[in-house]
Formats: structure tokens, sequence, C-alpha cells
């Protein structure tokens, strides 16, 4: 460097213009919801809310049941029990495919097969009560073990409580007709409907 040119450091913090505006306060951080961690076992719950969306994360269509216990006696929990289910990775548009756990659970709520190929309503889950199975979660998803204040809740199976009267609006008239009484089907009727 020549000995015209000479460098000034910047001026120290204390030295610097000064405002009378007092500094904006930091926001807030959000914390997200905690995860329920309950005692595993098979409980009966009731299903308060159903929704689906495309999820961010996992790159895929998800189905949620947020479920409350109705007969849990355990360890208090808080946060919400949810069941996740699959509806595909096509970001145009959520797929049950035949053998998807939402659609075998429609299926069981709706009390039949269905009768239109799309569905825009979860609103058939909730308000209904569900035999669900309740397991703790305490590795990741590399199967390292958490430490125990991360361990979480999952619900592994869901099915009704009580069996749904099948619905078919196209043909309700079949409703009413009674069952025949022919030896093959008389053998595939489940042990629910066979005559004692």
């Amino acid at each position: 460097m020549s000995a015209a040119r000479k460098l000034t450091p910047f001026p120290a913090r204390e030295e610097r213009a000064t405002t009378n505006r007092a500094p904006d306060p930091k926001p807030a951080i959000s914390v997200a919801e905690p995860y329920p961690l309950l005692d595993p076992g098979e409980y009966v719950a009731l299903c308060i809310e159903a929704s689906y969306e495309w999820a961010r994360r996992w790159s895929a269509w998800k189905a949620r049941l947020v479920l409350e216990p109705q007969d849990y006696k355990g360890r208090p929990y808080i946060g919400r029990l949810c069941k996740f289910l699959g509806l595909g990775k096509s970001a145009a548009t959520p797929y049950a495919g035949p053998r998807s756990q939402f659609r075998l659970l429609w299926v069981e709520v709706n009390g039949d097969q269905p009768t239109r190929p799309d569905v825009s309503d979860l609103t058939i889950f909730a308000g209904r009560l569900y035999r669900i199975t309740v397991e703790t979660v305490n590795k990741n998803g590399k199967g390292e073990e958490l430490a125990t204040p991360h361990w979480y809740s999952t619900v592994r199976t869901i099915h009704p409580v009580a069996p749904s009267i099948p619905l078919n609006l196209h043909n309700s008239r079949n409703l009413e007709n009674p069952l025949t009484d022919q030896p093959s089907n008389l053998r595939k009727l489940p042990q629910a409907f066979r005559a004692t």
C-alpha cells in the first residue's frame, strides 16, 4: 500500500451514531404442539376431527384422525393423539389404493365398498368410536434409540367399534331384501349374520 492512502478503522460500537428509538422486542419462539405419551394398550377412542392435506415433510397426502381415548386411565398426557393414513405421493391429487389403510378403514366405517371414485368429505370418520391399539415410539426413523423425554405414542391399529349399516344411495331398495338361503351364501356369511 502506498503511504498516501491511510486506512481508518470502523468506529467502535459505542461511537456509532445512535437514535432515540427503542429496539424492537424479539418475537416469542413458537414451539410445536407436544406429542402425546400414553400407556401402551388397546382403548376405545372418539374421533373428534378428520381432515387431509399435503404434508410437505413427507411429500405425500395424509389423512389425520384426531382421537380422544374414552376408557384411558393411565398416566396423564398432553397433546393430540392422531392416526395418520397415507393418501399417495402424487402432488396433483390424493389417492387411496385398494389395500391402503385409508380405504380399508373407509370401507369398514361406510359398511360397504365405495359407489363413487372419489371422497371429498371425511366427516364419515368424525363422531364415531374406534378400537385403537396405542404403542410407544422409542426409536427414530433411522432405528436409533430416542432419549426418554422424546418418546411419544402412535396409533398402530384402528377399527370402528360398531359395524356400519351399508348405505348404497344408488339402490336403496336392496337394503330391504332378505338374504337368500342358498348354501353357497350361508357359508360365506360372517358369523354375526348367520341364523342360530
